[in-house]
């Protein structure tokens, strides 16, 4: 079984400031996360930072991670992370990496290479 804070894209919610933010109640966090993460396009508040986890089924989920594709698809496939999926890597996917980064891939890489083993 992955670290259930590694998600589906291979983030580790462990690390993102909106779960941090929640779990120590750190309203400086939550403002410097939501000017941080704000754009014209998708403005941030920061009553928009609190975040269980992606994994979580219990409330609250961040508004972007609630909305996200590739959540939303790991979910319906049934899958642990994407590394997991008969389909990896997807377009979906690899456009979540392209914004967050090569670390998430990597740590995809690294499970799927421990699947492999298995």
């Amino acid at each position: 079984m992955t670290d259930p804070m590694i998600v589906y894209c291979g983030l580790n919610c462990s690390e993102c400031p909106a779960f941090i933010a929640y779990q120590t109640d750190d309203d400086a966090l939550r403002k410097e996360t939501a000017k941080k993460w704000s754009t014209p396009d998708h403005p941030v508040s920061v009553e928009d930072i609190n975040c269980m986890g992606c994994k979580s089924t219990e409330p609250p989920i961040h508004s972007f991670c609630s909305k996200c594709e590739v959540r939303s698809c790991a979910i319906e496939h049934e899958v642990e992370t994407c590394t997991h999926c008969p389909e990896y890597s997807c377009e979906k996917l690899d456009k979540i990496i392209e914004m967050v980064g090569d670390e998430a891939r990597n740590r995809l890489e690294n499970i799927r290479k421990q699947l492999s083993k298995s």
